[in-house]
């Protein structure tokens, strides 16, 4: 414990202050907003997908639970890469795994090709937001991670602003492939930028963890509770707002709710903006407080649970005002998700802080790629406005998620 407080300290010396920790972290976040673009803008675009590649609501599911499969089976291997090869490299690379799943989008028109393109944009997605969270943990000390936490989630919730509404009017405007092929083009200049301007930063590594192999640094994160605990916070938060925002979301709002493309694209532009005005001001407020910031979490997931619980039991279509509500609270669960990531953080020695970050985003992304399949599955069975019916396996794990949190609580 003496060598892993001294290690930490050591970090902390050595996180400046002035401009640059601010600058090397506003490019990680930059690619962090291009990937969560990429990620969800299936949801707006999926009525189009559908016609695109004649599909089903199920198959359709399989896309972004691919996708997230991808991702998600990457998590560990992304917090290892961070901790080893430093963001720089990572974030590069994964900036141009971007560009390719986007450009092999904008042709695609068959089932086969749509799904490598949306494995490619999980492969490059899946090393952003650990990367970005190393970049935060070398470059300022442990009381400033739960805002800057904060502040790279409103980064990614302004990256699923552009994925809405605007994204929308792109594809009315210019059609499939050239959105997407633009997309690309973008995010291959993102990653010149990266490979130019992004610092790696400081992490001393202690001699005897220099050759700890993936299991022992994995077995090791996870035997930290925070890091359990934060996996489950995770699981909770984030699975429920991925679930909703990348893809069923846009369905819901046209087919159950009977919303217009366009209304819709404006109304699912309400959960990107409450994650960013959640992780901003959540971050801001448990800085410095473990206090506060389990008891911000404790209080989203119960809101998150509720609104699960509404979608289930309201009508169709609900009143207007309870849509919002819905969307907004929804997405201000998505947005105390990454805030989590700071208990793994302060638990866990800083030479391993990728890795817990990586173990932890497992759970996010595992739960919502069961939901996505869950979802698509009993649409096809029960008919595409069954949501009603197709929400109650989403619920009954965020029960189960939020159970394990409040155990861990009353440890």
């Amino acid at each position: 414990m003496a060598q892993v407080m001294a290690v930490r300290e050591s970090t902390d010396r050595t996180a400046s202050g002035g401009w640059r920790p601010w600058a090397y972290w506003g490019l990680g976040a930059l690619c962090y907003l291009v990937s969560l673009f990429h990620r969800t803008g299936l949801s707006v675009a999926a009525d189009d997908a559908l016609t695109r590649f004649h599909i089903t609501a199920g198959a359709l599911g399989i896309f972004t639970a691919l996708q997230l499969g991808v991702y998600l089976v990457l998590q560990i291997p992304a917090g290892l890469v961070a901790d080893r090869w430093g963001p720089r490299k990572v974030l590069t690379m994964a900036a141009l795994a971007l560009a390719a799943g986007s450009a092999v989008f904008s042709v695609s028109d068959t089932l086969w090709a749509g799904l490598a393109a949306r494995a490619l944009t999980g492969f490059g997605d899946a090393f952003v937001f650990v990367s970005t969270l190393q970049l935060a943990a070398r470059w300022f000390p442990g009381h400033r991670y739960p805002l800057v936490a904060g502040l790279t989630g409103l980064m990614g919730a302004l990256g699923q602003v552009v994925s809405t509404l605007p994204l929308s009017a792109l594809l009315h405007s210019y059609g499939w492939g050239p959105t997407f092929a633009g997309a690309a083009a973008g995010t291959v200049v993102i990653a010149g930028v990266l490979a130019v301007g992004v610092r790696n930063g400081h992490t001393t590594i202690p001699v005897d963890h220099e050759h700890e192999s993936t299991l022992v640094a994995v077995r090791r994160a996870w035997a930290v509770d925070g890091t359990r605990q934060a996996f489950w916070g995770h699981f909770v938060l984030m699975g429920q707002f991925v679930a909703f925002s990348a893809l069923w979301g846009g369905p819901w709002l046209t087919k159950a709710e009977g919303f217009s493309a366009g209304r819709a694209g404006a109304l699912l532009m309400l959960c990107p903006l409450a994650m960013a005005a959640s992780s901003f001001f959540g971050g801001r407020f448990i800085a410095g407080s473990p206090v506060r910031r389990d008891r911000l979490v404790h209080i989203w997931l119960v809101l998150s649970l509720a609104a699960w619980v509404a979608l289930v039991v309201l009508p169709q279509p609900a009143p207007l005002p309870a849509v919002v509500a819905l969307l907004v609270v929804i997405g201000g669960g998505g947005g105390a998700g990454p805030l989590v990531f700071d208990l793994a953080r302060s638990t866990n020695p800083p030479h391993r802080s990728g890795t817990a970050a990586g173990v932890v985003n497992v759970g996010g992304f595992s739960c919502a790629v069961l939901a996505q399949l869950f979802v698509g599955l009993i649409l096809d069975a029960a008919g595409e406005n069954a949501f009603r019916v197709a929400f109650l396996p989403v619920l009954g794990m965020l029960g189960i998620g939020a159970l394990v949190v409040l155990q861990f609580r009353s440890r």
